[in-house]
């Protein structure tokens, strides 16, 4: 690669080998053994100033010679767990009396060491401290208050001269949200960052490795020593030893910052870098086991709570939408067509999102609400968008950057939030918001990232860090996940609504149920005065329970069921026979040329059918049902309908999920329970109507 005498090029950055770098920090030792013959095949070179025994010397002996081997043989248990994360395997002392800390990781097929000593100065944290700040996270509400809790909770325990809460944006730059720090120091809080600070490669690294430390921003790295035989030559992957050396360009980078030691927490969201703790300290500072593993712990429950509180944020702010969405959705279930019930929903439309212009098509015709942008500059905008799939929710807040020879954008259209209905025919909802002129405070130049020195072969990061104020144009506020969400469920909405109404007319045109699609009650009568009664049988069913699963579940789940009951209905009768949904939970199913025999066993085949639990929208229903039977032949004067529908009174009284045929003693039984009002009809279905009546005849 060429590069021109003092310009920067972050990509040196994101090629340098920060996980390779073939040398440690000085304050450790690390050393490696084959994880097939034990031999040691790497040491550091200052092995001897750690260890007492110089790296020459213990490069191919057996590691069990030289740690011990008790020591080798829990190396050998770490390796086998196959966890990456670091493990304490126990101490070591030398022969002068020194006490060494082991640390084990892996690291393909090496088993890998970091030694260090036990020092006084490394202090112990008091009893229960850990515990203590991570108790004090249970009172955050927010994101921002659990980083504010955290960085008090580290300063206190670790006493950094400064702990900051690091959080990242959209688009990498990074934003101090939460400080502790020693009064005589300048606070950072508030100050953005440019992504470049932290290459993407750091990113991924602590996502792997979520506790770094840096001793002293002026050490002279280590190298590593190899055997010639048991190196295979490949750089060592050192992403978990808590010693390995780091980038020249970060430690210039602590230098200018007059930082000269680190601990910094990556801070994760499932499985993105959210941000990060960072403890700085203005002298040369050793973090020590106990201390970075109090910094794993805090930074491993912070993560956790981060996750669950943005979803909680988020909730939030959705519930405080869902009740001018639930209100929408109502109205577009009024007026004569669905462009006119959008018209009298005008500011609910905007408030939904927080938009100040939307424009809808629908079927042809265009709505404007608000002030909306040019309709030749609109039009631009949404071309350049492209035909993203129905309910693909697309949202922009730079759409003035991204055409900047559209100026007249920014009054009404900086921002957009676009909906692709299912109807297609380029139908869509485009809400807009105008410019949001903001001032951000950087931690210096954004644009100064640092200059390349030719005659050193050196990036060197920028030196000033003094606050730098932007004015940040052509931009409108963010769209949030709450307001994004709240336009993809409005658009399912929309669809429900239009498929309503297309059902609803097909059934008025066709005798058809809009929601179940089969016959209906017009349909049936029809049928049956073409054909006639003779050689027919009808089943009439009523379903038991369906009351508590629209109480229960609500009647979403409850027209679900209605569906999955008629599919099974119809999957169960012979192809020839007819099944009709008279309404609410009554169905009818009118047979021909079926013998009393047949037809019983056709009702048994379906009350078993009915009996078994339906699963709606991730939901398991339980119904049953009651039937009635009739047979053209032993109804005397009445017609099947009315026959059937007394069976199936008949067998509903007797405790429901049963048949009843019917037969003419059954008329004066069930005449009074027919006439009984809707009200006394939802009784007889209840579980107290069951406890009454014995069951007198059942398939």
């Amino acid at each position: 690669m060429t590069i021109s005498g003092g310009t920067f090029d972050p990509s040196i950055c994101e090629m340098e080998p920060i996980a390779t770098p073939g040398a440690i920090q000085p304050h450790g030792a690390l050393m490696t053994a084959r994880a097939d013959s034990g031999r040691v095949a790497h040491a550091s070179v200052n092995l001897g100033e750690i260890l007492g025994l110089p790296a020459a010397s213990v490069l191919g002996a057996p590691i069990g010679e030289v740690i011990g081997r008790v020591n080798e043989i829990l190396l050998r248990e770490a390796r086998r767990s196959g966890s990456e994360t670091p493990e304490t395997i126990g101490s070591f002392r030398r022969s002068d009396g020194q006490l060494l800390h082991l640390h084990a990781f892996q690291s393909g097929d090496y088993m890998c060491l970091d030694i260090e000593p036990v020092r006084d100065e490394d202090g112990r944290l008091p009893p229960g401290a850990r515990q203590s700040v991570i108790e004090t996270f249970s009172s955050a509400m927010t994101q921002v208050e659990l980083c504010e809790l955290a960085v008090h909770g580290l300063q206190l325990v670790l006493g950094y001269d400064r702990v900051m809460a690091y959080r990242f944006g959209a688009d990498g730059h990074g934003e101090v949200i939460a400080e502790r720090r020693r009064q005589d120091l300048e606070p950072y809080l508030g100050l953005h960052y440019p992504a470049s600070d932290i290459p993407q490669i750091a990113r991924a690294l602590y996502l792997r490795q979520r506790v770094g430390a840096i001793a002293d921003a002026c050490y002279r790295p280590v190298p590593l020593l190899g055997h010639p035989e048991l190196d295979d030559g490949k750089p060592l992957d050192l992403t978990h030893s808590s010693l390995r050396s780091v980038s020249p360009i970060h430690l210039d980078y602590m230098q200018n910052m007059h930082t000269a030691a680190s601990l910094t927490i990556g801070l994760a969201d499932g499985d993105r870098l959210w941000g990060m703790l960072v403890c700085h300290n203005t002298t040369p500072r050793i973090a020590g086991p106990e201390w970075r593993a109090t910094a794993g712990m805090i930074g491993q429950v912070v993560s956790l709570l981060l996750s669950r509180l943005g979803e909680v944020e988020n909730a939030a702010e959705t519930l405080a939408r869902q009740s001018t969405l639930s209100t929408l959705v109502e109205r577009l279930s009024t007026g004569d067509t669905l462009a006119a019930a959008f018209v009298a929903a005008d500011q609910l439309i905007l408030d939904l999102v927080g938009a100040s212009a939307a424009v809808v098509r629908l079927a042809g015709q265009e709505l404007h609400f608000g002030r909306t942008p040019p309709v030749d500059a609109m039009q631009k905008v949404l071309d350049s968008l492209g035909r993203p799939s129905p309910l693909e929710v697309l949202s922009l807040d730079d759409v003035t950057l991204r055409h900047p020879e559209l100026p007249e954008l920014l009054a009404a259209g900086s921002g957009i939030l676009l909906l692709p209905l299912t109807s297609g025919d380029g139908d869509l909802i485009a809400w807009f918001r105008p410019e949001h002129v903001q001032t951000i405070t950087w931690g210096g130049n954004p644009a100064e990232h640092g200059t390349w020195n030719p005659a050193t072969q050196r990036m060197r990061p920028r030196a000033s860090f003094d606050a730098w104020k932007e004015t940040v144009t052509g931009r409108s506020l963010p769209w949030t996940s709450a307001e994004r969400n709240c336009a993809r469920e409005l658009g399912e909405a929309i669809a429900a609504e239009m498929a309503q109404r297309t059902r609803a007319e097909l059934a008025r045109l066709r005798h058809y149920d809009p929601l179940t699609g089969l016959a209906n009650r017009s349909y049936l009568q029809e049928r049956l005065a073409q054909d006639g009664q003779s050689a027919a049988a009808l089943l009439f069913i009523d379903l038991d329970r369906f009351k508590a699963v629209n109480d229960s579940m609500g009647h979403g789940v409850g027209d679900g069921l209605l569906i999955e009951v008629a599919r099974s209905l119809v999957a169960t009768v012979r192809p020839h026979d007819l099944v009709v949904r008279l309404g609410g939970d009554e169905f009818v199913v009118l047979c021909h040329r079926l013998d009393a025999a047949g037809i019983v066993s056709l009702a048994e085949r379906l009350r078993q059918v009915l009996e078994q639990p339906f699963e709606v929208a991730g939901r398991k229903c339980h119904i049953s049902a009651s039937i009635g039977i009739a047979m053209a032949d032993s109804i005397g004067d009445l017609d099947l309908v009315r026959a059937a529908d007394i069976a199936m009174y008949a067998a509903k009284k007797n405790g429901g999920n049963r048949g009843e045929l019917f037969r003419p003693s059954l008329y004066e039984e069930t005449t009074q329970l027919v006439e009984l009002d809707n009200d006394m009809r939802g009784a007889i279905e209840s579980e107290q109507f069951h406890l009454v009546y014995q069951p007198i005849f059942a398939l």
